[in-house]
C-alpha cells in the first residue's frame, strides 16, 4: 500500500476547484521570502544612505554660507552670533556622525567628524584670542563687548596727580628769590 495523504489531496483538489494557483513547497516559499527580505534591506539601506547625505548637506551648506556672515563680528551680540553658527556646525557635524555610526555609513561618518573638527576649530579661533590664550591675525584680541567711541572705560585707571599748593610768602617778602626758587620747585610761577 502507498502512504498517500487523502487529507493534503483533497486541500490541493479543492484549490483548483476554487481557482487558486497550486500550493507552493516549503524550499520555494522560503527562498521568496528571502529575495523579499534582501530588497526590503536594500531600499532601507539607500534610504538611509540618501538620509544621511541631507543631513550631511544640511552641514555642508552652512559651512560654506559662513564666509558671507551679514553681520558685525567685532564685538557684542555680532560675535556672539557668529559664535553660535560656528558651533552649530560642531553640532551638526555630531548629528550626522551620530547618525552614520548608528547606521554604520563609514564614509558619512569620516566626512561628518571633520565638519565635527571644523565647527570646534572655528569656535576655538574666535574664543581663544578673545581669552587672551592665542593670538590669530584678523581676530581682534580686545574682548567681548563693545566700547563706545569718546566713553571713559568702565573701570578708568588710577592716575596720581601732583596738584600745586600755595604756600604763604616767606619772610623775606618778594623779590628776594627765596620764595620764587621754592615756587619754582613747586610747579607754579607768580
Amino acid at each position: 500500500m502507498s502512504h498517500i495523504d487523502w487529507n493534503i489531496e483533497l486541500r490541493k483538489i479543492e484549490r483548483e476547484f476554487d481557482g487558486k494557483p497550486p500550493m507552493q513547497s516549503p524550499a520555494v516559499i522560503k527562498a521568496r521570502r528571502d529575495r523579499e527580505q534582501r530588497e526590503k534591506e536594500a531600499v532601507e539601506l539607500r534610504v538611509t544612505q540618501l538620509s544621511a547625505l541631507a543631513r550631511l548637506a544640511l552641514v555642508v551648506v552652512l559651512t560654506a554660507a559662513l564666509p558671507w556672515w551679514p553681520y558685525a563680528t567685532r564685538c557684542g551680540a555680532g560675535v556672539l552670533a557668529l559664535l553660535g553658527a560656528y558651533a552649530m556646525v560642531a553640532i551638526g557635524g555630531l548629528w550626522v556622525a551620530t547618525y552614520s555610526w548608528r547606521h554604520r555609513l563609514a564614509a558619512s561618518h569620516a566626512l561628518s567628524l571633520s565638519f565635527l573638527l571644523a565647527g570646534l576649530v572655528l569656535v576655538a579661533s574666535q574664543v581663544l584670542p578673545r581669552m587672551g590664550w592665542a593670538s590669530i591675525a584678523g581676530i581682534d584680541a580686545s574682548g567681548w563687548s563693545c566700547t563706545v567711541a569718546g566713553a571713559p572705560p568702565a573701570n578708568p585707571p588710577v592716575a596720581s596727580v601732583n596738584v600745586p599748593t600755595a604756600s604763604a610768602p616767606d619772610a623775606a617778602g618778594p623779590g628776594t628769590g627765596a620764595t620764587d626758587a621754592g615756587a619754582a620747585d613747586a610747579g607754579t610761577t607768580f
